[in-house]
């Protein structure tokens, strides 16, 4: 029985956990009227306790009729444990590899030990587990195997309407630690039909095909499988005699399995699919097939034998490939850039594997093309560039759209539009100070994109500046100017003050002449006026500049006797003030009516205001104003007395007061005098 051991390196693959103790158990119900039982010892140790004491197996009724019964009624199936069948029901089979493995581990002799060496222990046990290993596996590929190890059992008894739990345990003696015991829950009702593998793919190649398919999700219901193949697509036979089991290290769950068969020629074409096998034997349905034929992988890429430009319009490109390679390639496929370097686009893919010529209608002025031949798997690319012009002398088109802006610290950004022409290589920027002076060049190297930045001076007298940019295309055609641009500098520098020539009485009025500011920008003239004693010009009016050198305002918001004193500032189209003109006082035409004088005396972080009024009416009270620093001055206080205290006060603050008289006919005086006050 030992010429039929294949010693081959995937039978060491197990597909319980050696790891584990005890006996694993699989349960399958039929279709017809028995319930199936695999199982397995875990260990070699549990192995050899199995086949010295056998397997007990039993059963409880669980549910019967969709009710749990009173009694579960336990019965045992294996009155005798079952062990391994004798040597003669085995030597029945002896044609049968699986059988023959089986047996040759079970029943063949060990050589004796020589010595208790340390070397001879280890090898005795790599020996056991072998065997160990070998057994188990032989049982898995085949039913028959699994009977006659006594691992397999079969429960004809089981009822339609009843569910059950099976256990299985080796009866070995109290003395011995006994393995851990399996069970498992199912009925008749629970049959389920075998799925068909999944995901079956294949990958032709030279008088060969690689199959692969996935048996992650099926790994729980088969544990091998059978590869045919056929002709027609509807007979079909196995590729080996034996099922196919996916090799995998220990702990690692593949997901797919891999078989590779040979082909006669690559002309046939062979359909293949895939059937399932359960560890109880039973083979599932077919895969859905998939069919093909070998083919010769692409090992070289097209040559190219030939360009030609037609009338500067067109690109004319020839290749060679071996036409015995036509029935294997899908086509070839053309990419074009206008670069070296970079990406290439695809403009072309030929479905025509005897093709060997393409002319490209629309080329760029620069053209490297690179070609491939291609199939479903592959795609090999020549390996170089294959480089075409055409003779370019039409410049392109101006540039358009051009806008910018400049900052009050002299930078200024420009943008505008992107030519259409494909071929522009770049942009040159210009600039002038007068629109019809010439334009100098300021970009030396060409700008790539489509906005440039610029930093001019804003102290100068020139108040605008002016640019311009063209288009330079690969082959250095230089568009015509873009239309000229031109920019305002921010205004930095204020206009020179204006000056006051005289203020002049008149009827009830002041008229104030004063020289124009001779800034040339200068767009108004503002004239700001305060009574003599006040600290604060209020402005009284603004007046656009006229085109003369001299201007007037008649000043007529003045009282009788008063001094008033005036200054003139200049403002120009950015916005800007000069300095204020040099003051002017003049005493208005006419009489005081009434006068009012306000006084003070700083005592202790306090203010004493006294006030002294000239007026021929009746004063009811008198009204305090009071500021801080430069704040507008606002009614603080009121008064029937001569004086006024103000103790709300604080250090290093300077204040201001002014005051009012409110007559007893409900009219009221013009402000006082200013008093500033600073507390210490």
């Amino acid at each position: 029985m030992k010429k039929h051991i294949f010693l081959i390196l995937y039978f060491f693959c197990c597909l319980f956990n050696a790891n584990a103790e005890g006996v694993q158990l699989l349960i399958r119900p039929c279709e017809r009227d028995s319930i199936l039982l695999r199982w397995a010892p875990t260990d070699k140790e549990t192995w050899n306790l199995g086949n010295r004491y056998g397997y007990v197996v039993e059963r409880y009724t669980i549910l019967r009729q969709g009710q749990q019964p009173e009694d579960k009624e336990q019965r045992l199936l294996t009155p005798v444990p079952q062990k391994p069948a004798p040597p003669e029901e085995w030597q029945v089979y002896e044609d049968d590899r699986y059988v023959s493995i089986a047996a040759e581990c079970i029943f063949g002799e060990q050589e004796a030990l020589p010595m208790l060496s340390p070397v001879a222990i280890a090898k005795r046990y790599r020996e056991e587990l072998n065997r160990f290993s070998f057994a188990l596996y032989a049982a898995d590929q085949s039913v028959l195997t699994a009977r006659l190890s006594g691992l397999y059992f079969a429960d004809k008894t089981a009822l339609p309407d009843e569910k059950y739990l099976y256990t299985v345990h080796i009866p070995a003696p109290d003395s011995i630690i006994r393995p851990d015991t399996a069970f498992a829950f199912t009925g008749l009702s629970e049959y389920r039909p075998l799925p068909k593998p999944l995901d079956l793919s294949a990958r032709w190649e030279n008088k060969k095909v690689q199959l692969s398919w996935n048996i992650l999700y099926l790994n729980h219901l088969y544990n091998s499988y059978i590869v045919e193949k056929s002709i027609d697509g509807k007979n079909y036979s196995p590729i080996s005699e034996n099922a196919f089991v996916q090799v995998a290290d220990e702990g690692v769950n593949p997901e797919y399995a891999y078989r590779s068969d040979s082909l006669p020629d690559n002309h046939t074409l062979w359909y293949y699919r895939i059937k399932g096998v359960s560890a109880f034997g039973e083979t599932g349905p077919p895969s859905d097939s998939i069919v093909g034929r070998g083919r010769i992988p692409i090992a070289a890429a097209p040559v190219v034998t030939g360009k030609e430009v037609i009338e500067n319009k067109e690109v004319k490109l020839n290749w060679d490939y071996p036409d015995e390679m036509n029935e294997y390639i899908s086509g070839f496929r053309v990419y074009r850039s206008e670069k070296p370097t970079g990406t290439k686009e695809k403009i072309h893919e030929s479905q025509h594997p005897s093709e060997r010529t393409f002319t490209d209608h629309s080329p760029s002025l620069t053209n490297y093309y690179l070609l491939s031949v291609f199939d479903k798997e592959t795609e090999k690319f020549t390996p170089a560039h294959t480089y075409a012009e055409l003779i370019d002398s039409i410049p392109p088109s101006a540039p358009i759209g051009l806008t910018g802006v400049i900052d009050s610290t002299g930078l200024v950004r420009l943008i505008w539009k992107r030519n259409r022409e494909k071929d522009v290589d770049g942009y040159r920027v210009y600039r002038s100070n007068r629109p019809d002076f010439e334009f100098l060049l300021i970009s030396p190297s060409l700008v790539r994109d489509t906005f440039f930045t610029d930093s001019i001076q804003l102290h100068t007298l020139d108040k605008e500046i002016y640019y311009r940019i063209r288009a330079i295309d690969l082959r250095q055609n230089q568009s015509e100017f873009s239309s000229i641009l031109e920019l305002k500098r921010p205004d930095i520098i204020p206009p020179v003050a204006p000056a006051i020539e005289r203020v002049e009485e008149q009827k009830n009025a002041l008229q104030i002449s004063w020289f124009n500011s001779s800034s040339s920008d200068v767009i108004r003239h503002h004239v700001y006026r305060k009574e003599a004693g006040d600290t604060t010009f209020l402005l009284i009016a603004s007046l656009n500049k006229p085109s003369g050198k001299q201007s007037v305002y008649r000043d007529e918001g003045i009282k009788a006797g008063k001094t008033y004193i005036y200054q003139i500032k200049a403002e120009d189209d950015s916005g800007l003030f000069s300095e204020p003109s040099a003051p002017v006082q003049q005493k208005a035409p006419g009489k005081i009516t009434e006068t009012i004088v306000l006084r003070k005396q700083e005592m202790n972080g306090q203010v004493r205001l006294s006030w002294n009024i000239q007026s021929e009416k009746k004063i009811e009270r008198v009204l305090i104003y009071k500021a801080m620093a430069d704040i507008p001055i606002r009614l603080y206080n009121n008064t029937t007395e001569n004086s006024f205290t103000d103790t709300e006060l604080s250090p290093e603050t300077l204040y201001r007061y002014r005051i009012k008289a409110v007559y007893e006919n409900g009219s009221s005086s013009e402000l006082s005098n200013e008093i500033v006050v600073k507390i210490n």
